[in-house]
């Protein structure tokens, strides 16, 4: 009997987490693809930045809602990649940018280096939230085949996914 509880127990577990994620399905696009509003507030906001492609994309939130963004992926100079997410109406939703493995801010290391033993970091996100005006940081992490995404806040304060808020669909 315990073996069905037990058993009872990973499902639902599973169920919960995978019921949470977020999924993107997303396209390269040209430029006339992009709504105007998107161009328009592009042109607006990162007026130094050279667009190297667009996206966009389809995707179902942590809350099961379906919505379209438009992505800008940018490059100024010798900068790594950024990138920048937009409703079809043209609001900014959050602007990123890429760091590398040995690149990723040194204040996250130690959570990183003592919380996630033998993982290697493979890359990270700033992301800055234009709606709520918080900022995170993403780090991926890889150990063997498995892939684990740790959140932090401006300080290196270790987030819950779930706890983010509703516009970092990320």
């Amino acid at each position: 009997m315990k073996p069905i509880y037990l058993l009872g127990a990973a499902l639902f577990f599973l169920c919960d987490l995978f019921g949470q994620s977020t999924t993107f399905k997303g396209t390269i696009i040209s430029v006339g693809e992009v709504p105007s509003e998107v161009i328009t507030a592009q042109n607006a906001n990162f007026e130094g930045k050279k667009v190297v492609r667009w996206k966009s994309q389809e995707s179902t939130g942590r809350q099961g809602n379906s919505f379209t963004r438009y992505i800008s992926v940018m490059k100024e100079g010798k900068r790594p990649l950024s990138n920048a997410r937009y409703t079809p109406s043209g609001v900014l939703i959050y602007y990123a940018e890429y760091y590398g493995p040995k690149t990723i801010p040194g204040f996250l290391l130690p959570d990183l280096e003592s919380g996630f033993p033998g993982y290697r970091i493979t890359g990270g996100t700033h992301i800055k939230l234009y709606q709520t005006q918080k900022e995170y940081y993403r780090v991926r992490l890889k150990k063997g085949s498995t892939i684990t995404y740790v959140f932090y806040d401006k300080l290196g304060n270790q987030i819950d996914r779930n706890k983010l808020p509703k516009d970092a669909e990320f």
